[in-house]
């Protein structure tokens, strides 16, 4: 009887010690993935903010005042005189648009 009851207590005492140390992993892996989301979203948050920074200079170089500062000051340019376009296609409607800026 005390032989059957010490292995019994030894099985308990093995099964308790497993629980717990898979308690343990279990907490550790809880622990390991919340730093993992941590990072995640401060990753997030950093290319959120660039994405605005970057939405932000692709909208100030596509200004047109930007646009054409550069093609007057840099590239020399200049609205071409109406004797020089030559209307292609649609008559009516090149000569509207011809050396308008946009």
């Amino acid at each position: 009887m005390k032989a059957r009851f010490l292995i019994l207590w030894s099985v308990a005492v093995v099964a308790a010690a497993a629980a717990f140390v898979s308690h343990l992993a279990l907490r550790q892996q809880t622990v390991q993935l919340g730093y993992e989301v941590g990072q995640a979203r401060r990753a997030q948050r950093r290319l959120i903010e660039q994405r605005r920074l970057l939405a932000i200079e692709a909208a100030t170089l596509r200004q047109a005042e930007r646009i054409e500062t550069i093609a007057r000051g840099r590239l020399e340019m200049d609205v071409p005189e109406p004797a020089r376009v030559i209307p292609v296609g649609n008559e009516r409607r090149q000569r509207r648009m011809a050396g308008r800026v946009r």
